[in-house]
């Protein structure tokens, strides 16, 4: 296996020799930020605007609080509020605190946010007050607090930082596993910052974006546009609820917005929507990760906005982006996801052999580079599944369980996965945990997800006596709406193979209408 670091250019180490200075933690972000456009747009969405310097106090009068609370280096604080302003702010103060921030959604169902909430163990939950996770969060004898970091009281002078370093844990993303219970992503200081650069370097972002972001901020590709926005001086315009659906080309247009991180069905409903109206917003560039971005779409997005850029991208929360397909490189490969990003390679391995693949033959996708996370929060024995020392220097590289190649020129190729995992409108979505949800149904005896595939969507069989229409909206209540099957039958049984186990192949002609 490769035993050997890529080689930095001049230019690469002069980049991050000067960076480095300056950035350190995840909260220097602001104040790097704030030092260079105090008074232009950060972030607006329809609770407030706000400057680089606005979020700057802001961040530093909520750590400030932390702090005289007592939070600990180290210690998790789970972040859920309706303002996606305050959200980036405490954000910013968890991180200048020292502590980890472990982001969730305000009404995260009742089965989501009690496995989140017994899972990240917080010292600290800071929830909107009539919040389903504050809420959960009083049930478990947490301590539960509602801070509004724009109200509070500028510091005289920014208290010290806390006795972090870069290789400081800093975050919690919750993603989806093939284990059928959400897995808490660690990631430090040094993967956030190392992966924002190298993002912001390839999209070639600057100060005159307009970044428009309508994805959740609980999903990664949501969450890393305001860091983005930090690092270019880009304002982030946020929105959500009708932004992302039939209100899409009027948020764009009120805002203005230059640069659209999207997903394929963001991106069919912006071309249907966009094709009905004579006005266009000003789009530059749109990126795309999660799902593939099909040449078809790619090509209309193009008719619908011409001279627009359309970035095909690929990436997993374990390392936020693996490669980037640059504009001028779509003509020649509509199906690749580009180049891996600056100081990172990507490798694919014989699933038999564990050997590397030569140019062109596919197998499992391994990446290396300064942004791989840590692991799993509380999991050592999935981290070292998928975080695994390898090589004569053992140094840790991420199986993605992705099935893909690499040509001769670099350019990565994903075929898909091994697991239950799967995309739904880009979210990582686990079969397993549909299941699990649906057992926690009253009345249900068992469940059965088929994870969805390119060619077909997920479908879920369950052992109840209960209507269909019932058990998903009790599913509601349980896990996330885009994580629901659309298509749900009750069965009278599972067919089952020799050994217990649910016989697949038998279920899936059941669930297409055949007999099992």
């Amino acid at each position: 296996m490769a035993d050997r670091l890529p080689e930095l250019s001049v230019e690469q180490l002069e980049f991050s020799a000067g960076e480095e200075n300056s950035l350190r933690l995840l909260s220097d972000l602001v104040t790097r930020a704030a030092a260079r456009w105090p008074d232009r747009t950060a972030v607006v969405c329809a609770h407030r605007t706000v400057t680089f310097a606005e979020l700057r106090d802001a961040a530093a009068a909520a750590a400030g609080e932390l702090r005289r609370a007592g939070l600990a280096r180290g210690e998790r604080v789970v972040i859920a509020c309706e303002d996606p302003a305050s959200v980036l702010a405490l954000l910013l103060a968890t991180a200048a605190a020292g502590a980890v921030h472990v982001l969730a959604e305000p009404e995260l169902p009742g089965y989501a946010a009690r496995h989140l909430l017994t899972d990240a163990a917080p010292a600290r939950v800071l929830a909107d007050a009539s919040s389903s996770l504050a809420a959960a969060a009083r049930a478990e004898n947490l301590p539960v607090g509602q801070l509004r970091p724009f109200s509070l009281p500028v510091p005289a002078r920014t208290a010290p930082e806390a006795a972090a370093i870069p290789s400081d844990p800093v975050s919690i993303l919750y993603t989806s596993g093939s284990t059928g219970r959400p897995k808490g992503v660690v990631s430090t200081h040094a993967n956030v910052l190392f992966a924002v650069r190298a993002i912001a370097r390839r999209l070639r972002l600057t100060p005159d974006d307009v970044i428009g972001c309508v994805l959740p901020l609980t999903f990664d590709y949501g969450l890393y546009q305001l860091y983005l926005g930090l690092y270019s001086g880009a304002a982030v315009a946020l929105g959500h609820g009708v932004d992302a659906g039939p209100g899409l080309v009027r948020f764009l247009l009120r805002h203005e917005v230059t640069v659209l991180p999207s997903v394929a069905g963001l991106t069919w409903s912006l071309c249907r929507l966009a094709e009905r109206q004579s006005r266009r917003p000003p789009l530059r560039m749109l990126t795309n990760t999660g799902a593939a971005l099909s040449p078809r779409l790619a090509a209309r997005a193009r008719e619908a906005f011409p001279g627009i850029d359309v970035v095909a991208m690929y990436g997993l929360t374990e390392c936020k982006r693996v490669s980037v397909l640059l504009p001028e490189e779509w003509q020649e490969r509509p199906t690749s996801v580009g180049r891996p990003l600056d100081d990172t390679e990507v490798l694919v391995l014989c699933p038999r052999t564990g050997q590397v693949l030569p140019p062109g033959e596919e197998g499992e996708l391994v990446v290396r580079g300064p942004h791989l996370a840590r692991g799993y929060w509380g999991d050592p024995q999935l981290t070292a599944q998928r975080f695994r020392r390898v090589g004569p220097a053992q140094e840790t590289m991420l199986f993605t369980g992705d099935r893909g190649r690499v040509d001769a020129e670099g350019y990565v190729y994903v075929s898909g996965r091994d697991d239950d995992v799967y995309k739904a409108n880009g979210f990582r979505v686990s079969a397993a945990e549909i299941a699990l949800a649906a057992e926690d149904i009253p009345g249900v005896e068992k469940a059965h997800c088929l994870p969805g595939r390119e060619d077909r969507p997920a479908r879920l069989a369950v052992v109840t006596g209960r209507p269909a229409e019932e058990i998903r909206r009790e599913l509601t209540d349980r896990i996330e709406w885009f994580k629901v099957p659309d298509h749900i039958r009750a069965l009278a049984a599972l067919p089952l193979r020799r050994n217990g186990k649910t016989d697949t192949a038998a279920l899936e002609a059941l669930l297409t209408g055949g007999t099992a």
